[in-house]
């Protein structure tokens, strides 16, 4: 059953919420909504990897909702959009907000992030971060191409590694089981032309995390996987396409299937069937669609 927001949230006054102390690197205090710190409430956190991304931040808005908890939000260093997701996110209900800084293109600094992100009791991981980059220069040009697989799928595989092993560290020490919440994208799967080098980095994600939902199964820690089609969001911005819907709009089908132990989503929900038929279309008839 879904509850309402408490009225009542800690309120940020200059940028800090009052309520509550964490220490900031160096051991200095510093109020818990400055997103640096290392205090932890009883209630297990929310993790957003990909903390400015619209996607993340809406799936998150929606899960306080039912039930507010401590977030942290990994992001990239010096992103200007910081500021306003640790506002939003104590907006929807956040208890406190934590920032840890990683760019996930960085595989090297995958583990110390990892670490700091999920020091205390976690609940449920997002995996948020993505590019689409320039389609047509990506298949003619090997540093963008490189670059698009290594964001979206062997950073996500990293970070998928090494997420698993500390929830699965987490289960067998407390009994707490968490859930990682892996956002694919439709294009995984069935990859078609106009944004194949997109698609097929997906494809490499999405398989992994479906199958590490089944290796992680025996520990009772889930996946969700999420394949959305074209999310009007700014990574998208200034593109269109047909079926396309709001950040919001997949927060609210991804909490839903959260809440039901679901393990694979779609948004909208017409792209079940359409996935289904397309997927068996024979590639003659498949490059001939307007899509």
């Amino acid at each position: 059953m879904r509850h309402p927001r408490s009225p009542q949230r800690p309120r940020p006054v200059g940028g800090r919420v009052v309520p509550g102390m964490t220490h900031a690197p160096g051991g200095k205090p510093a109020p818990s909504g400055d997103g640096r710190g290392a205090g932890h409430g009883a209630d297990g956190s929310l993790v957003v990897f990909g903390g400015t991304s619209d996607i993340g931040l809406a799936i998150a808005a929606e899960l306080l909702a039912a039930a507010p908890r401590p977030v942290v939000l990994v992001c990239r260093p010096g992103a200007p959009r910081v500021p306003a997701a640790r506002r939003a996110m104590l907006e929807a209900g956040a208890t406190r907000v934590r920032i840890v800084d990683l760019d996930v293109a960085e595989l090297g600094a995958h583990e110390a992030a990892v670490a700091e992100a999920l020091a205390g009791p976690v609940d449920r991981v997002v995996l948020a971060f993505g590019v689409l980059g320039d389609q047509e220069r990506a298949w003619q040009d090997a540093g963008a191409a490189v670059t698009v697989f290594t964001v979206n799928a062997t950073a996500a595989v990293s970070i998928g590694v090494l997420v698993a092993q500390r929830l699965r560290g987490q289960a067998r020490a407390t009994g707490r089981r968490g859930r990682i919440i892996a956002i694919s994208s439709v294009a995984a799967e069935r990859v078609r032309r106009p944004n194949f080098v997109y698609g097929a980095s997906k494809a490499g994600m999405d398989g992994f995390f479906t199958g590490l939902r089944e290796a992680l199964r025996p520990d009772g820690i889930g996946v969700l996987v999420v394949r959305p089609g074209f999310v009007r969001s700014a990574m998208t911005a200034g593109r269109s396409m047909p079926l396309a819907v709001d950040p919001r709009r997949v927060g609210r089908a991804v909490a839903e299937a959260d809440e039901r132990g679901r393990e694979l989503v779609r948004v909208p929900a017409v792209f079940g069937p359409v996935m289904t038929v397309f997927r068996l279309m024979p590639q003659a008839l498949a490059r001939r669609m307007p899509w």
